[in-house]
Order: C-alpha cells, then structure tokens, then sequence
C-alpha cells in the first residue's frame, strides 16, 4: 500500500525526521534506517518507509488546492506487502503519536488521493465512505490505536 501523510509543522524536515525516528524506534523496540540526501530523507523499518520530501513539494500545493488544508510536509510511505498488517498497526501507531506531537492539519491519503484521515482545527475525521478493500483494514479496532477516541469523529 503506497500513502502519502501531509502535516502542518513548525518543525524543520530534520527535526521532524528525528522525531519520527523515535516514535518508530519507541513502538517498534528495533532500530530503524535513515538515509539522507538533497531531495529526501528516508527512514526504513521491516514493516514500512516513510520518505520526506525536500525538494519536490508540489503535492503540497495539490492538497492545498484540492482538500483546502494548510499543510507543509509530505511524507510518502509503502507498506511491505509480506508484512501488511504488521505494518499497518504499526504505522497506525506511529500516526497516533505525530498527532499528539504535532498540533497542526494532517491528511492521510492512500494511494495519492483517497482520504482516509484528515485533522483540521483539532478535529481529527475518519473517512466513513471506504471502498470495500479500506473496510477490511481501517477496522475501529485498527482506528483505537491512533489513541485519539475522544477526538476521533467520522466523515
């Protein structure tokens, strides 16, 4: 599964890379890869990688345009398909805990344009019009490990 996270931070990519990289490394309890160039950083697990884009930000623009969010990071991610759902838990998780560190938008998109999560002044929404495929693997089950009920509201 490809998906791209968009956030509204005040963090610099590095900063935000760092940490990202113990929030994983915090939920994982393993080590993870970070690679850095002038375009992106990557940070790998086994179950998913998550790519901060540097220099090509125009997907940026896109969601501004097209979901009216002010973001100002774009974290592309892929599941490994051997290790989906452990992955997906995972990365769940991981998600669940940028909220909490970052107070500003978010979108979570899979596959470049379907919304599955979106916070926007403080209210974090979940998508309830899921194509059957989502239905099998955004479960309430899936969506309490974000740790955000009191918060979490569908749309």
């Amino acid at each position: 599964m490809d998906f791209e996270l968009f956030l509204e931070s005040n963090l610099s990519c590095e900063s935000l890379v760092e940490v990202i990289e113990k929030i994983i490394i915090n939920i994982l309890k393993e080590k993870v890869s970070v690679h850095n160039s002038e375009e992106e950083i990557v940070i790998g697990t086994e179950y998913f990688s998550l790519t901060l884009e540097l220099e090509d930000i125009s997907d940026i623009g896109f969601v501004r345009n097209h979901y009216d969010l002010d973001v100002n990071i774009c974290i592309r991610g892929q599941l490994f398909g051997i290790t989906f759902y452990q992955g997906l838990e995972a990365l769940i998780k991981v998600i669940g805990n940028i909220i909490k560190q970052c107070s500003g938008n978010l979108l979570f998109l899979e596959n470049a344009s379907h919304q599955l999560l979106r916070r926007e002044n403080g209210q974090l929404v979940v998508n309830n019009e899921l194509d059957q495929y989502q239905i099998n693997y955004l479960t309430p089950s899936l969506l309490s490990l974000l740790d955000h009920s009191s918060n979490l509201h569908e749309g």
